[in-house]
């Protein structure tokens, strides 16, 4: 027996890499199409002053989603991410406004997370439930506090007057805190035990179980590292615009996902799973976002094409023999 040939050996390589392929190939294809057309139809992206609208959008998105992959390596999803980000933006123009600095929010915002992440990882293990279940209740929750705080105070948008946000408009330090997060993040999850046992429980949790690995432990290691992503992308919606509304955060747990599925995640998490597919669909996500309106393409258009791109994405890189997502 000869064993596999070196033609045979190229074709399962080119399989196993086919979803980078296309994940890269895709941000590649959006980068030429937003550089080409819009000198003849719409507006240059790459403007100074676009370029920092894109930025701000590509922070947020992939701060979200670099510290999602935590979670998504376990085959589980937090969708309360939104709500989130929402309730930690008004607690951080609220306290600053009072004290005068982001401190006193930026704490109380991270020890709510940690709580949230406690229950998140713990409440589907110990009740048996899915794990969805625990973040689709604190999304519902959050949201119900982000609305009665903005009813009580009879608006619908505060702006933060009592400190200086300009930093958090500046593209070099979006850059550099991106770029700082995802080497902690890749460090902890290519390098330490908590990346290799999230993904090892993703990929079968009852062998991670028998191997000996704390399977609530390590879920709300994942869970709490998440948030902790999740306020740090906060502090950067919040602090580009200068204020928070009773709409911040609305739908980011979807754009996560959809980001995370255009980088080349699967769902289903296990071994698959890579920082640097956050990083790409985030940027390729954002792209979408915000270049299909700057070059003439109507909003109502922009949902269409964004979810044909999607499937044509999830079709490729998430096929499986007997379905087609994962899981």
């Amino acid at each position: 027996m000869s064993g596999i040939s070196k033609s045979g050996e190229k074709s399962l390589w080119l399989k196993g890499h086919l979803k980078d392929f296309a994940a890269y190939g895709g941000l590649i294809l959006c980068i030429i199409i937003f550089s080409v057309v819009p000198p003849f139809f719409g507006q240059n992206i790459w403007s100074a002053a676009k370029l920092s609208t894109l930025m701000s959008d590509v922070i947020v998105t992939a701060l979200m989603s670099v510290g999602a992959v935590f979670v998504y390596a376990l085959g589980n999803m937090d969708i309360s991410i939104g709500g989130q980000v929402g309730v930690y933006a008004t607690l951080m123009v609220l306290l600053g406004n009072n004290t005068g600095s982001l401190a006193a929010g930026i704490v109380l915002s991270l020890v709510i997370t940690v709580m949230i992440g406690i229950i998140n990882g713990v409440a589907g293990e110990k009740l048996n439930i899915h794990p969805i279940v625990p973040s689709l209740v604190f999304m519902m929750i959050l949201n119900g506090i982000r609305s009665i705080v903005y009813n009580k105070m009879g608006t619908r948008n505060m702006s933060l007057v009592s400190v200086d946000y300009s930093l958090f408009k500046q593209s070099w330090f979006m850059l550099l805190v991106l770029v700082l997060e995802v080497l902690v993040v890749g460090f902890l999850f290519n390098f330490t035990r908590f990346g290799k046992n999230a993904k090892a429980i993703g990929a079968n949790k009852t062998v991670a179980e028998q191997c000996g690995i704390n399977v609530v432990k390590y879920k709300v290691i994942c869970y709490v590292i998440t948030g902790i992503c999740v306020v740090l992308a906060a502090l950067f919606q919040m602090g580009y615009t200068g204020s928070a509304s009773d709409s911040t955060g609305t739908g980011f747990e979807m754009n996560v996902m959809v980001a995370l599925i255009l980088g080349g995640m699967r769902l289903s998490g296990g071994m698959g799973a890579k920082v640097s597919c956050a990083v790409v669909g985030a940027f390729t996500y954002s792209l979408l976002d915000v270049g299909l309106p700057l070059i003439g393409v109507p909003n109502n258009m922009t949902f269409l094409i964004k979810a044909i791109i999607f499937i044509a994405v999830v079709l490729i890189t998430c096929r499986q023999k007997k379905a087609v997502l994962p899981r």
